[in-house]
C-alpha cells in the first residue's frame, strides 16, 4: 500500500515539475430535471444549468444574473449542493484561507413533473371516463373515454394525442 502511495506522489510531482496541467472537474449537483455545474473559468465563478435529460443549456438563472456568484479574484467556488430550491455553494479564499458559503435561490431551475394525487384520480361521470396522468411520449396527459351504450366498452372521446396520433385517420382504415 505504501509503495502505491509513494508511486502516485512521485508521478504527480513529476507532472508538476514538467509543467503539465492537471485536469480538475468542476463540482456538479443534480436536482429534479436540472444539472447545476460550478464554473470557475469565469472571473468571480458562475453556475451553469443544463437539462438532465438532453444536456441542453437552461437560462433559468442567467436571465436574472443569479448565475454569477461575484466572488473576489482570490476566492473560488469549491462545491455545490441543492436543498429546498437553494444552491448551497462552498467557497475558499486563497489569501485568508477561509472557507465560507454562498446561497443562491434556484427555484426557477428546479423542475419536476410531480402531480398531486388529487389530480390523478380517475372519475366516471355521465358516461364519461376521465383518466388523468397518462404518460405519452414523455408528457403527462388526460384522456376522456365515452361509454358505448350500456356496455362496459369505452371509446376515446378526447385527448391531446388525438391531434398527432389520429390525424388523417378515417373509419375505413380500421381494416389496416
Amino acid at each position: 500500500m505504501k509503495k502505491n502511495t509513494l508511486s502516485a506522489l512521485l508521478c504527480a510531482g513529476s507532472l508538476s515539475v514538467l509543467g503539465l496541467p492537471s485536469a480538475v472537474a468542476e463540482s456538479v449537483a443534480v436536482e429534479g430535471d436540472s444539472v447545476f455545474i460550478l464554473d470557475n473559468s469565469v472571473a468571480g465563478s458562475q453556475i451553469v444549468v443544463k437539462n438532465f435529460t438532453s444536456g441542453a443549456p437552461d437560462s433559468c438563472l442567467t436571465d436574472a444574473s443569479l448565475n454569477l456568484l461575484g466572488l473576489g479574484a482570490d476566492t473560488t467556488a469549491t462545491d455545490i449542493m441543492i436543498k429546498n430550491a437553494t444552491a448551497v455553494i462552498t467557497t475558499y479564499n486563497n489569501t485568508s484561507l477561509i472557507t465560507d458559503v454562498k446561497l443562491v435561490n434556484v427555484a426557477n431551475c428546479v423542475t419536476n413533473q410531480t402531480i398531486p394525487v388529487k389530480e390523478c384520480i380517475t372519475t366516471v361521470n355521465n358516461g364519461l371516463l376521465t383518466i388523468p396522468c397518462v404518460q405519452y411520449n414523455g408528457e403527462i396527459l388526460s384522456v376522456v373515454l365515452e361509454q358505448r351504450g350500456n356496455s362496459m366498452n369505452w371509446e376515446l372521446k378526447s385527448s391531446p394525442i388525438l391531434n398527432d396520433t389520429f390525424k388523417g385517420y378515417k373509419a375505413d382504415d380500421d381494416n389496416d
